[in-house]
């Protein structure tokens, strides 16, 4: 019974944080019935079960402790102004769609929906492929007794495709709503998030394989395959 009610409880607060992102802005903001809200809400729910998966099939994350951007002092006010910079992302870019959304062009709002989607069901193919080619390994960022360097598969052209598919997901979010504001916003706590996360990152891994983590980075990129 304990080992289930892991992912379930996890279920219930992948729900509680849609409900903190999407729901009750929306409703705030009348447009809870609107069918992209609607979508946006499922697809995130969907885009979060990987990290379900990974704890039905090898049990708990390791703690918030002993994750090694929570222990570092610039880490933690990293992770702080993420968690309110996505919180502003998500509310404002709602607050623009409840005032604006029955303006826009209708040729430039389906061009922008249909490539939102698109977006989005990438983020959500990138990131299951990803969790299940870590397996044990997607975690925290700790290095664990048995920790192997995985190469790999989709490693073997990017090095953060998990942070590649979040990029997708909020990016895909503000572009069906329509804010730029949000997308602006999203660049922000994009640049403060990732760029500290992955830094602290690649020190850590850098220190536990050496050279072979050093020529494995000469021959991939960080986010998106060729460019960046």
């Amino acid at each position: 019974m304990g080992t289930l009610m892991k992912p379930v409880g996890l279920i219930f607060a992948l729900l509680a944080v849609i409900a903190l992102l999407i729901v009750i802005p929306a409703a705030q903001f009348g447009i809870l019935a609107d069918w992209r809200v609607i979508f946006l809400s499922v697809s995130y729910f969907i885009f979060f079960l990987g990290t379900v998966w990974r704890v039905v099939q090898y049990g708990e994350l390791a703690s918030r402790q002993e994750d090694r951007q929570v222990q570092d002092t610039s880490g933690r006010l990293a992770s702080l102004i993420t968690v309110f910079g996505l919180l502003g992302v998500h509310w404002l870019t709602l607050y623009n769609f409840s005032i604006q959304h029955q303006t826009l062009n209708p040729a430039l709002e389906q061009v922008l929906t249909v490539t939102a989607i698109a977006l989005i069901f990438t983020a959500i193919l990138v990131i299951q492929i990803a969790i299940r080619t870590l397996g044990k390994f997607f975690d925290r960022l700790t290095i664990k007794s048995d920790h192997q360097l995985i190469t790999d598969g989709i490693y073997s052209l990017i090095r953060h495709p998990i942070y590649t598919s979040y990029i997708l997901l909020f990016f895909g979010f503000c572009l069906m709503l329509q804010s730029l504001w949000g997308l602006v916003l999203l660049l922000v706590v994009s640049v403060i998030w990732f760029g500290n996360r992955i830094g602290i990152e690649e020190q850590m891994l850098g220190e536990q394989f050496g050279e072979k983590y050093h020529s494995y980075c000469g021959q991939t990129k960080r986010l998106f395959p060729y460019i960046y």
